[in-house]
């Protein structure tokens, strides 16, 4: 993660790092017969839910995340849409 840091006095919201969120995400892959998309999102609920992903984290952009993930686009859009 990167840390939070004051601009003018503001405070900015925590990034999280495309190595650190797919190490965060582990064998997201693993649980058969769910299409991607639905198992990424659901990877990502569980990280909010467990506490390993902070509320209000900016996550990488969606071309970010799927060069890192090695998905498509598209999959990483649909999951965020979930």
């Amino acid at each position: 993660f990167h840390s939070q840091s004051m601009d003018a006095g503001l405070m900015t919201a925590r990034r999280v790092s495309v190595a650190s969120l797919v190490r965060l995400l582990g064998a997201w892959r693993a649980v058969a017969g769910a299409p991607a998309y639905a198992r990424l999102a659901d990877a990502l609920r569980l990280l909010i839910l467990d506490g390993r992903l902070a509320l209000g984290v900016v996550l990488p952009g969606e071309r970010e995340l799927a060069e890192g993930l090695e998905v498509s686009r598209t999959t990483v859009t649909s999951a965020m849409a979930r």
